[in-house]
């Protein structure tokens, strides 16, 4: 009896040990909020891996600064999109010259901030004087980089890493359609990618949207580069010739790629996690998303199924920015967070591996740093991903003036001719793909004179700033109704599948 509850004691015990050694072996985590000092109110759309590493590291930071704890009070209700909303919503309720309880922005792409700054909500950074180092020279950094803003003129937000747009993909769902890996945006338009591509609506997601908008930009720069002056032209009349038709071009691959898409989902982030799933075989997204993807599926051998790439020639380098709320209930502590973030020690963090001096504590964040300065023989080789944007000499270059004006209604465009229209559209492809791509067909689909550049930078857009929402749905559904008709008649042209109805 005795032998039978001792082996029964050392079964439960090892049962219990078993039961808490994740526990003691956790790592711990930042203050809790009741232990600390002083508290950072922080709207996001940064993930949880990112947000709980650098509170360890500024709550570490700020102690040996102040001697004071510091507690983040993360606020993450979605994407940018959707920050924005909130953001806007508080300001709008808020009275005049108060602030809205939030003491910091950080993340979402400089569109937003730009935005967020001609509003007035947010206040000058003081890391322009107190560290006017990091901003000169060849090591500091630029102000305008590759025709992208690291920081806007007024100093109200700066960014703290670098960002590129392009294509994740599955390795094992490229071997089973029978495609190589993409190198450009066109690759995405194969017929044989037809149900195989994840997309977001670009009017929930702006990083899809900017997306989008570097592919058009990369059609207008070819059509710039590729357009003569017609007999009588001036060079102005030529430039706006060539943009006109880059921006049919560009719209025409988006029809194409849209085409092949599985889905438009309303959240960026559901793109790389699906691809990595194998529901779809690729997809657009921004390099964090499918690196950080590639970095959670890594294998023993530094393999990975889910792989990102920068589409050649088909995207610029932006900026992930920060600013501080007007208003901010801890202003202090809000410039302080700024600061750290463009120090060495946070800068690093972006990128350092796991275990390194300086790196992350539990996954390898696998962001660029913002400062030239940081890419140093030292730092990079505890980098996992060893590249130098600041170093390449051709490189994609943005050019605001021509789609900037324009992004919103680019985004109204997408979601009317391919989004609302997406039956029609994938019913179309499929009667151009099963006859060859007859050429009277191909014309007729490739007919975007409704959506064209005049009309995005004229009425479409003043349609937008309309304070009547109901003129906006009818507007999108006017040009819904347009491009359902254009792609029911591309059917039913010679060539097409059938006059079935």
């Amino acid at each position: 009896m005795k032998k039978y509850w001792n082996k029964r004691l050392w079964v439960v015990g090892l049962l219990l040990i078993v039961a808490i050694s994740p526990l003691l072996l956790q790592r711990p985590e930042a203050i809790s909020r009741s232990k600390a000092d002083e508290v950072l109110v922080v709207i996001t759309p940064h993930n949880e891996t990112i947000r709980g590493e650098f509170a360890r590291a500024f709550d570490s930071y700020w102690q040996e600064k102040t001697g004071k704890n510091v507690y983040i009070d993360w606020r993450t209700p979605g994407g940018a999109s959707e920050i924005r909303m909130v953001i806007d919503r508080k300001f709008d309720a808020a009275a005049e010259g108060e602030g809205v309880g939030l003491d910091v922005f950080w993340g979402g792409g400089d569109f937003i901030f730009e935005k967020m700054a001609q509003a007035g909500r947010f206040e000058e950074l003081e890391v322009f004087q107190k560290q006017p180092t990091w901003f000169e020279g060849e090591q500091g950094i630029p102000q305008n980089y590759t025709g992208q803003t690291f920081y806007d003129d007024e100093k109200y937000w700066v960014g703290v890493c670098l960002a590129q747009f392009g294509i994740c993909y599955n390795v094992d769902g490229l071997q089973r359609i029978g495609v190589e890996p993409p190198k450009s945006w066109d690759d995405l338009a194969d017929p044989k990618y037809f149900g195989e591509i994840a997309l977001a609506d670009p009017v929930k997601s702006g990083s899809v949207a900017r997306a989008f908008e570097m592919l058009v930009q990369q059609k207008i720069q070819l059509a710039l580069a590729n357009t003569s002056k017609a007999p009588g032209e001036d060079e102005s009349m030529r430039r706006l010739r060539a943009i006109r038709t880059g921006w049919a071009q560009g719209l025409n691959l988006i029809q194409r790629i849209s085409a092949n898409a599985r889905y438009f989902t309303n959240s960026a982030t559901k793109i790389p996690h699906d691809v990595s799933q194998g529901d779809a075989v690729a997809g657009m997204c921004i390099d964090f998303y499918g690196r950080a993807y590639n970095e959670k599926l890594k294998k023993a051998d530094g393999s990975s199924r889910l792989q990102w790439v920068a589409p050649e020639g088909g995207t610029s380098i932006g900026v992930d920015p920060v600013a501080v709320f007007r208003g901010a209930p801890n202003r202090a502590l809000a410039q302080g967070f700024v600061e750290f973030l463009l120090t060495e020690e946070g800068q690093v963090l972006w990128n350092k591996k796991v275990g390194t001096p300086g790196g992350p504590e539990r996954r390898t964040l696998r962001r660029l740093p913002v400062r030239p300065s940081v890419y140093t023989e030292g730092n990079m080789r505890d980098f996992e991903d060893q590249i130098n944007l600041y170093a390449q000499t051709t490189l994609f270059e943005y050019q605001g003036e021509i789609t900037g004006p324009v992004f919103d209604s680019l985004r109204i465009i997408i979601k009317s001719i391919c989004i609302d229209a997406h039956a029609e559209l994938q019913a179309a492809w499929v009667s151009l793909a099963e006859n060859n791509f007859p050429e009277r067909a191909v014309e007729h689909f490739n007919d975007v004179s409704y959506a064209s550049y005049d009309k995005a930078r004229g009425e479409i857009q003043g349609q937008l700033r309309s304070e009547s929402k109901l003129e906006v749905v009818e507007m999108l559904k006017r040009m819904t109704g347009v491009f359902r008709r254009l792609y029911n008649e591309t059917r039913d042209l010679e060539g097409g599948v059938s006059n079935e109805k």
